[in-house]
């Protein structure tokens, strides 16, 4: 893993051996009913015995319902590789809330990383994060996740994105820029307009620097610039605009429509499907059926009243880990005892019996007995 932006090694008043010392039965007793955490954050709201924190310095308007965030992130960040995503926290009228955002800066930048947020129709922690965030203010962060990562080699690339799912693969072109690469690169990007298009000045200038990158990009409204085109993805306007595609390792990550038709488009030309990065997943629209039992609380439910267990569980007054809601960041995972569920991704009902599932991408399919 490139640890590039690894956030400042000291962190005024502790260090690691600090922090070790301070994660033991001894003081969280002493520290209890709170915890050591509760203590530290009094002096320095970063300071974590374990807890990868960040602080906001600055955030940038990208477009009118876009903004990136730099962070700079505790002792504990470990750094990331250009195409992750991590689990941000936000507290938003004294609840945390999390979800997954992909990180947007080079692993090359140092001491600080940056996520860039889109609105997202009623998403709370987006609009939140758009309209709301602001210097100063503290984030709760994951280590980075997921293996959407740039090639290490330099193989032709073919990247195509849409929407703010060109946030990964920013990533990637400024990883190539910092570190001097020069394999071809065509970046194939869909947006609304020009006004829409989230790092519309860098990317210009980037294909304008660097001979190695051949930008297109393709609008819903107002007259194209240049090569670039308008309309949605067909795989006659990508013949058009990447002849030698087939030739290219292609990578890919945008709104599912998008992503839906370019992988079948590969598939009807028999080509391998790109590399891809997928925030949101269609959920069958499955009502749930049978009892499902709390056994901790003691509290039970009908498997009708919420389209997921996650959503199930909240409506008994319950609060289980969660983080992005959609099956991507593993935060919900909860011990089914015994029941028959049904995966809301394909459909597909089983039993299970002492196993760990997704609360969000699951509905009970019959009786089921959680440990919550």
């Amino acid at each position: 893993m490139n640890t590039g932006n690894i956030a400042e090694r000291k962190t005024p008043g502790l260090n690691r051996l600090g922090y070790r010392l301070l994660d033991n039965a001894v003081t969280r007793a002493l520290a209890s009913p709170l915890s050591v955490d509760d203590y530290l954050s009094q002096f320095n709201p970063l300071w974590s015995v374990s807890e990868v924190r960040g602080r906001i310095t600055r955030t940038v308007r990208e477009t009118a319902d876009a903004v990136t965030l730099h962070i700079r992130p505790n002792h504990h960040w470990q750094g990331h590789q250009a195409g992750q995503h991590l689990v941000l926290g936000v507290e938003i009228g004294g609840v945390r809330y999390t979800r997954c955002f992909s990180i947007s800066s080079a692993p090359a930048m140092q001491g600080e990383i940056t996520v860039s947020v889109k609105r997202n129709g009623n998403g709370l922690v987006s609009n939140y994060l758009v309209d709301k965030a602001q210097a100063g203010e503290i984030l709760h962060l994951s280590q980075a996740r997921g293996d959407f990562l740039l090639p290490q080699d330099d193989a032709p690339l073919l990247m195509i994105s849409g929407g703010s799912g060109i946030t990964p693969l920013m990533a990637m072109l400024r990883q190539r820029a910092a570190l001097g690469a020069t394999g071809s690169v065509v970046f194939v990007h869909y947006s609304n307009s020009y006004a829409d298009t989230l790092f519309y000045g860098e990317l210009r200038a980037l294909a304008e620097r660097c001979d190695w990158l051949d930008l297109r990009l393709v609008i819903g409204q107002g007259t194209p610039i240049g090569e670039d085109r308008r309309g949605l993805f067909s795989i006659e306007q990508l013949d058009e605009l990447v002849p030698d595609a087939s030739a290219r390792t292609a990578l890919l990550c945008g709104p599912p429509p998008l992503m839906e038709r370019v992988n079948e488009a590969f598939t009807a030309r028999g080509w391998a499907r790109p590399a891809q990065e997928q925030f949101q997943v269609k959920l069958a629209a499955v009502a749930g059926e049978g009892q499902v039992r709390f056994v901790k609380s003691g509290r039970e439910a009908s498997g009708e009243a919420a389209p997921n267990l996650l959503e199930l569980a909240e409506g008994q007054g319950l609060n289980p880990p969660s983080g992005c809601r959609m099956g991507i960041c593993h935060g919900c995972k909860c011990r089914v005892q015994e029941g028959q569920v049904r995966d809301l991704r394909n459909g597909e009902v089983r039993t299970v019996r002492d196993e760990d599932i997704q609360l969000c991408v699951h509905a009970a399919a019959g009786s089921v007995q959680l440990e919550l």
